[in-house]
């Protein structure tokens, strides 16, 4: 460890990953002196990983209001469209983003891995002066009469009156806090709406020859292909003319992303390039495979693979945001704990949704939290003073949330549809994707915009 953290905060963030970040630098440009706050992470290092890979337009926005928002723009694709085509090809839906122009100038989706996400939001947290204290594991949290007290895997403590839960969907905060944590229409964690689209493959990877000739329209087009086999998506995630930040790369870099039938087995955790091949000849379009009898004009390799991983997916909320925890001690003594990102919900990756919804929750919590501490500055106030502001922020998120988790099952529902071209569903759905209104809503449930 570089440098021993405090042992007394006002403020203390679990979780220096976007959501972390996001709400110390909220923090600080709504007023709250940097040496109020500690931002600690169980990591050695930041994130060297990716997973989230898009902004929509809602977070571009919320992103803006702190100041954070020019690098991560430049650094990214800007996505115009969206392509949902069966498995050969043959297109079913293609969305257009600038129909969003008239509500907001982020008129696209930014394609910019989470990791680089991080990095930027990490400049711009050390730029106002704030420091990452790393590796601290959370392991445990107790009530004193001066705040709550996080002990840490390493023997440190620190004691805050805030404390933030950004420590990811296996929050040690949560837990201890014990806040439940489960799907909202009550299924249990091992089940799932169809088991060929709850085990997702993802990877980053380049291949050997341009994909120009897979998007004939626009080469920076996100594709879903949906067969019997469930679901493939193919997205540019770094530009050709830029060095990626992440991996060192100088060719394009694609993410790829897929579905593997539960009755199939338990895909490699962290699947190599032969295993990746094989996936994408199995049940990726055509005009990527290389087996030539698929695609007899222009086979495409994986030429390397910078990332990947295999994880299984399922919804979650936890039952409250806030929550006031007091010390056996006195009346005031204790804290407050509020979750953020992945420790407040989770759900499907179809649709991108997860990081952003986290990170625009974590602008509020950082703004509500410094009106919060601003509100009990005189003589006679405590903590629990006007708890209401906070108790009303995490009802409005979690209702949020609620929503944003309905919306990604729907997005699974017509996933699992559209894998079934002999239904009647799949021609209600076909005749919906050819009419414009159609499309539009769907445009503006992904941007996040009337979900802000």
């Amino acid at each position: 460890m570089s440098q021993p953290p405090p042992t007394h905060a006002k403020i203390l963030v679990v979780g220096a990953g976007p959501c972390g970040l996001t709400t110390a630098i909220s923090l600080i440009k709504n007023g709250i002196p940097i040496q109020d706050i500690t931002v600690v992470d169980g990591a050695l290092h930041g994130q060297n990983t990716s997973r989230a890979m898009v902004l929509h337009a809602a977070t571009m926005e919320a992103l803006e209001s702190i100041g954070c928002v020019d690098n991560i723009n430049l650094s990214s694709i800007h996505m115009q469209g969206m392509r949902v085509q069966d498995g050969k090809g043959s297109p079913l839906l293609i969305g257009d983003l600038t129909s969003l122009q008239p509500y907001t100038k982020y008129a696209y989706s930014c394609n910019i891995s989470q990791a680089h996400v991080e990095i930027e939001l990490h400049k711009e947290f050390e730029r106002l002066g704030g420091h990452v204290f790393r590796p601290l594991k959370a392991i445990g949290m107790k009530p004193l009469q001066s705040g709550l007290q996080v002990t840490f895997e390493s023997g440190e403590v620190i004691t805050a009156k805030y404390v933030v839960a950004a420590d990811g969907s296996r929050s040690v905060i949560r837990s201890v806090s014990g806040i439940s944590f489960a799907d909202p229409d009550g299924i249990e964690k091992d089940k799932t709406i169809d088991p060929r689209t709850s085990q997702i493959v993802l990877a980053d990877v380049s291949f050997d020859t341009s994909l120009e000739h897979v998007f004939p329209t626009d080469p920076y087009l996100g594709t879903f292909s949906i067969s019997k086999d469930g679901l493939f998506l193919t997205s540019p995630l770094a530009h050709p003319q830029a060095k990626s930040v992440i991996y060192g790369a100088t060719d394009p870099i694609f993410r790829i992303g897929l579905s593997i039938p539960l009755d199939q087995g338990e895909a490699p955790s962290h699947p190599g390039i032969e295993v990746l091949q094989r996936y994408i000849d199995e049940r990726g379009p055509m005009v990527i495979s290389s087996n030539p009898s698929r695609n007899p004009n222009k086979p495409v390799h994986l030429k390397e693979v910078y990332w990947s991983s295999r994880f299984r997916t399922h919804s979650a909320i936890a039952d409250t945001l806030f929550k006031r925890i007091h010390g056996d001690t006195e009346e005031g003594s204790g804290g407050i704990v509020m979750l953020v990102g992945d420790a407040a919900h989770i759900h499907s990756p179809i649709g991108g949704q997860g990081m952003n919804l986290g990170i625009r929750d974590a602008v509020g919590l950082g703004a509500v939290i410094a009106k919060h501490i601003q509100s009990t500055t005189n003589a006679n106030a405590t903590v629990d003073t006007d708890l209401q502001m906070l108790q009303d922020f995490a009802k409005e998120r979690y209702e949020k949330a609620s929503r944003q988790i309905a919306m990604t099952k729907r997005f699974v529902w017509f996933v699992v549809l559209l894998m079934n071209p002999w239904s009647i569903q799949y021609w209600v759905l076909y005749m919906l994707g050819s009419i414009p209104f159609f499309k539009r809503l769907l445009i503006w449930q992904l941007s996040g915009l009337g979900n802000r």
